[in-house]
């Protein structure tokens, strides 16, 4: 048990980064970085459904913004 915790934080390798991403680079994203959270800086819940499909896994997203 104690091993597959430590094993939590292991470093990706870019290779699992654009696997994880959809191959997208986060670094080319310059929109804010959080959507359907008020706290006065984020971006709506439609503006999160307008992001190009490679910048929304780049982005921290309220569950509020999706349809349960």
């Amino acid at each position: 048990m104690k091993k597959s915790i430590l094993n939590l934080g292991k470093a990706l390798k870019k290779a699992d980064q654009k696997q994880i991403n959809g191959g997208a680079s986060c670094n080319t994203y310059s929109g804010p970085g959080c959507y359907g959270i008020d706290n006065g800086f984020c971006g709506s819940c439609r503006d999160y459904h307008t992001l190009p499909a490679e910048h929304q896994p780049c982005v921290l997203v309220s569950i509020n913004c999706f349809s349960i």
